[in-house]
């Protein structure tokens, strides 16, 4: 070594330092803690008038002090360093519910990763800061595992577009590898209304605004969405009621 005892101790005490951070937060990870993923958050404005906003709850069960950590994975570009990113976990004591409301920022959507240790609960808000009182869509975070599987069907049920409501359909692919998604749209008596790729980025996130109208459906109820691609994939749909802002939750299911 080029240097005195002395002078490289501060180096080398920082280096440990390091190493022992990202050593609890592979042990608190792999004790029980998860990787988990909220897709379709947003801080923007939208159509007819609306103003998305997003709100988190982190509650720690656990009998002991835990912690989370929170990165943005904003839409339309590749995340791998994000997906990749060890932070810092911020405590949080047994039996303590925290709320964000400030995860974030102005402009954008995306998908929140949340990295916690065992016990740690996530659930999130997503709703039209300029509606009519509306509680909004509930969304909980969903763990790496339930992702879609290369080839897998997931299906979108009951979407809707005309006068009272129109749908935004999200895709997220939690890996990172890029891949392209597949949306079919079925209308009620089973005929194919239309079908898009897209290409995604690891770590990637798409969200079709009025995906029905893209799909050139101006007016129907009772519609079908199957998604599927070359990579894993997390999907939802958002039914919105144009009069009030208020979005629903359309979970995919297989």
């Amino acid at each position: 070594m080029n240097c005195l005892r002395s002078e490289c101790r501060p180096r080398i005490l920082g280096t440990v330092r390091s190493s022992l951070a990202v050593l609890l937060l592979l042990t608190a990870l792999t004790a029980g803690g998860e990787d988990l993923f909220v897709p379709m958050v947003g801080q923007k404005q939208g159509q007819d008038g609306t103003w998305w906003s997003t709100e988190v709850w982190l509650v720690n069960t656990a009998s002991s002090t835990g912690g989370y950590a929170v990165v943005l994975l904003p839409g339309g570009q590749a995340n791998v360093e994000g997906l990749q990113a060890e932070p810092a976990l911020e405590d949080l004591p047994p039996g303590t519910t925290v709320y964000r409301n400030d995860l974030v920022p102005q402009g954008t959507t995306g998908v929140l990763r949340v990295l916690t240790t065992g016990g740690v609960l996530v659930f999130a808000r997503v709703f039209s800061a300029a509606g009519r009182g509306s509680f909004g869509q509930g969304i909980p975070a969903l763990p790496r595992s339930a992702a879609l599987k290369p080839g897998e069907v997931a299906h979108l049920l009951g979407l809707r577009r005309g006068p009272q409501f129109r749908t935004n359909i999200a895709i997220f692919n939690p890996s990172t590898e890029p891949g392209v998604a597949r949306i079919r749209l079925v209308q009620a008596r089973g005929e194919v209304a239309g079908e898009e790729t897209y290409r995604l980025a690891g770590g990637g996130y798409l969200q079709l605004d009025d995906a029905l109208h893209a799909f050139g459906v101006v007016r129907g109820d009772n519609l079908r969405a199957e998604v599927s691609g070359t990579v894993p994939l997390l999907a939802l749909a958002s039914v919105v009621d144009t009069r009030s802002g208020a979005p629903t939750l359309v979970p995919a299911q297989r």
